[in-house]
């Protein structure tokens, strides 16, 4: 009788034989010869300089352990890594190779391991701490990041809503990213060398034939670049102008006196850094009076108003740098997301 086939996403969050004490965490100090990083990370490239000192600075104390499992756990869980373990290894890490390169480079005698032993329940557990610690780095390579969420899908049989919900992402995020797999050798080489950095190019361009990619990118090289602007201190009088000239985005402070800002009335006729003066806060009025009139003292970002700033940064910020930001914003918002959830 032909055998029943079994999905390899019912095997991935199949649990393995429970060990006593499993969800209990153990802090320990071990030599880094007694450790070996998983297979499964995805991050290949480490910087040598940074390890070098990020290693001193462990001399010092280790402000945070490396996450790993017992290896006889780790090896039920992926028998097919048994020959890329090395024999004196006793510990898989999940999280925190660098940490590991760093001390092995420096000479340091031991390690601080935290032995998760829930780990090791279940594939998708396991792969998911491997992968969540990378995703919440800001410089993590995006295709070494592509390349390990395949990892998670091929778990879930290709079902992208099931593997984002394993690593606390949703469906939207983790397409976006999965979507890199699809750039061709030549563009991954861009990405690996710097010269193509900013994520959103990076999903355009994979969304394009791939006879179609390195042209394109080489296209848009020859595009002149907007030049780039000198940064200007925010200064209320031109802030001011700037409003009223373009009305792109408001004042950094509203004015003091809303009701009267609201009504028209006929505009008199002063100096620019005057005006300026009247529209800002009481409270700022006594430094505005102790100021020369020709040169109004300049303005701070206004960092907690968020509306301000975006309309500022908007408008002042060449478009290719206001990418980066938004960018970033968007990734930050993302992580934020996942540790509420």
């Amino acid at each position: 009788m032909a055998g029943k086939r079994v999905s390899l996403a019912s095997l991935a969050g199949a649990p393995v034989e429970t060990v006593p004490g499993a969800s209990r965490p153990d802090l320990i100090h071990v030599p880094p010869s007694t450790v070996a990083p998983t297979p499964l990370n995805p991050r290949r490239a480490f910087d040598e300089t940074e390890l070098a000192e990020l290693g001193e600075d462990m001399r010092g104390g280790q402000l945070q352990p490396c996450v790993a499992v017992n290896k006889a756990a780790y090896l039920k869980l992926y028998p097919e890594h048994a020959d890329q373990l090395p024999a004196g290894c006793r510990y898989v890490m999940a999280a925190g190779e660098r940490r590991w390169r760093a001390a092995v480079k420096v000479g340091l005698e031991h390690l601080d391991l935290l032995l998760r032993h829930d780990l090791t329940e279940s594939r998708v557990r396991f792969l998911a701490a491997v992968l969540s610690e990378n995703v919440q780095r800001a410089n993590f390579n995006p295709i070494e990041e592509a390349d390990g969420l395949r990892a998670m899908l091929d778990l879930h049989d290709g079902n992208q809503a099931a593997a984002a919900r394993a690593m606390g992402k949703s469906k939207q995020w983790f397409n976006q990213r999965i979507g890199l797999l699809r750039l061709t050798d030549q563009m991954v080489q861009l990405v690996l060398e710097g010269k193509l950095t900013a994520f959103r190019e990076m999903r355009r361009y994979a969304a394009m034939p791939p006879e179609e990619q390195y042209a394109a990118w080489q296209a848009d090289q020859e595009q002149p670049r907007p030049p780039k602007q000198p940064s200007v201190e925010l200064n209320p009088g031109k802030i001011a102008g700037t409003v009223q000239q373009q009305q792109a985005y408001t004042a950094v402070y509203p004015p003091a006196d809303t009701a009267a800002a609201a009504s028209p009335a006929p505009v008199p006729s002063q100096p620019e850094a005057t005006a300026a003066a009247e529209r800002i806060p009481e409270s700022r009025t006594a430094i505005q009076a102790d100021t020369p009139a020709a040169q109004p003292s300049a303005r701070r970002f206004p960092y907690d108003d968020g509306l301000s700033a975006g309309q500022l940064l908007i408008h002042k910020m060449p478009p290719a740098e206001l990418e980066k930001v938004t960018d970033m914003l968007i990734a930050h918002r993302e992580k934020q997301t996942a540790g509420v959830s």
